[in-house]
């Protein structure tokens, strides 16, 4: 959250081992360039600094280097920045990153006829305060190159056993988190995903570790009493109480207050059947949230959820809704990955050198995650010291030069903002909420500006 990038940089890639020292410095460097100007390529982001710019490339060209060792470096520093955190959600979901340059033929399936286009589906964890709601990083990243030659195999998948499936990352997933959370963290840890980790085996392994999960329903289950059935059984229950849900924009969607009730059962699914399989009975806790009277024009919301938690009371009820109200930051990670650091856009020419900076860039879009959580969190606390003085005072000058600086820091909502009028925004009744495009795209004209305002001020010394 740090806007010093040299900060940033050291706390999430100082203690990477790449063999060779040398090796760990470059990626310092890097990682700083690319945070400063998050959208930019490789060469652009280093500018005029040509010893940055070679550096750089030789470790993105250096298979040497794995991936996996720039991520575990930040993995860790995920874990100790949420070390005091009394409760936390690890959530988890699946992107696309796909290539159309001459690398694409390297890379796997992404569901289009043309093999001049190809990628990964990449599936990434957060972790998030459980309390407070921001993201202390990513604490897991998968990249799964898909064959193409198995498109069209999926009336096969009853076949193969579960743990050859694409379906048993989830579960491979939440085998990585709780090693590298530990037992301790890991108790305080709930697991969150959406519809399409609604898998028998993977919650019941969840069940088996004791480990806690909130997976939003996808298939309308058997239950173990004869002819019932999930959905019709759910809506029957009597509701605990109304709450108020909050729906994160999405697409065309804006984001809005919802109000709903919620209702809750323990239930007993039906082993689902598996060739060569003995699966028993699962018993869950599931809930469903529903709005029964949406504004006009609007769909309504609708979450069945399973659980392994208790919930017999309201509070408990609506602390589930709470907790899957945040599965929406996992999304703002991806845009921020794909929109605010241009992955996408990256033109390396083979497999290893896209990913390893595209591993970097995974770690930027975080800290370009956290930085729009700033206001949130804190709207009205001094932005100090997690911005500079040099850095808030370049961003007062660019907005509002006509005004003197304050003696004091402003607030993390000025710095917001102020940095979505560096982005564009203009502040009208038709304009809306600013959006963190705009935020991020601010900050890379910020961080443009910092070099020669921090120049300046050392003229003036």
């Amino acid at each position: 959250m740090l806007v010093d990038v040299q900060d940033w940089a050291q706390e999430t890639f100082a203690d990477a081992d790449l063999g060779d020292a040398r090796l760990t410095e470059r990626l310092l460097d890097l990682a700083v360039h690319l945070a400063a100007q998050p959208q930019a390529p490789l060469a652009k982001a280093c500018g005029d600094d040509a010893a940055a710019c070679l550096g750089g490339y030789r470790l993105i060209e250096n298979d040497q280097v794995e991936p996996k060792a720039i991520a575990q470096a930040g993995f860790a520093a995920t874990v100790r920045a949420a070390q005091e955190a009394p409760r936390l959600l690890a959530i988890s979901d699946t992107t696309v990153l796909s290539y159309t340059h001459r690398v694409a033929e390297q890379l796997g399936d992404i569901g289009i006829d043309d093999p001049g286009i190809g990628g990964w589906h990449v599936h990434s964890s957060l972790l998030i305060d459980g309390v407070g709601h921001h993201c202390y990083g990513l604490i897991d990243q998968d990249w799964h190159v898909r064959d193409r030659a198995g498109r069209g195999r999926k009336r096969q998948r009853k076949q193969r056993a579960y743990g050859d499936k694409e379906s048993f990352k989830w579960q491979a997933n939440s085998q990585r988190i709780a090693q590298r959370l530990g037992p301790d963290l890991m108790s305080r840890t709930l697991e969150l995903a959406d519809a399409e980790a609604d898998i028998y085996e993977y919650m019941a392994y969840k069940v088996q570790q004791g480990q806690s999960f909130l997976v939003r329903v996808a298939q309308d289950r058997a239950l173990s009493q004869p002819d019932r059935r999930l959905w019709e059984y759910l809506a029957s229950r009597r509701p605990l109480g109304p709450c108020s849900v909050e729906v994160a924009q999405r697409g065309g969607r804006k984001a809005r207050t919802a109000q709903g009730t919620v209702r809750a059962a323990r239930v007993d699914l039906r082993p689902t059947a598996r060739q060569g399989q003995h699966l028993g009975p699962l018993r869950l806790w599931a809930v469903l949230v529903a709005e029964p009277h949406p504004p006009k024009g609007i769909e309504p919301l609708c979450w069945r959820l399973y659980t392994d938690r208790s919930v017999e009371t309201f509070e408990q009820a609506r602390q589930v809704a709470e907790d899957y109200s945040q599965r929406p930051q996992i999304e703002v990670f991806h845009k921020a990955w794909k929109t605010g650091c241009r992955v996408e856009q990256d033109r390396q020419q083979t497999p290893g050198n896209l990913q390893r900076i595209g591993q970097i860039r995974a770690f930027v879009a975080v800290w370009l995650l956290q930085l729009s959580q700033q206001a949130q969190v804190q709207p009205k606390a001094s932005c100090e010291p997690l911005w500079k003085r040099p850095a808030w005072q370049c961003l007062w000058l660019s907005v509002q030069p006509q005004k003197a600086l304050p003696k004091r820091a402003p607030s993390y909502q000025w710095v917001l903002q102020a940095l979505g009028r560096l982005g564009g925004f203009q502040d009208t009744k038709h304009t809306g909420r600013i959006g963190w495009q705009t935020i991020w795209s601010g900050y890379a004209r910020l961080q443009e500006r910092l070099i020669g305002y921090l120049l300046a001020q050392s003229h003036k010394m």
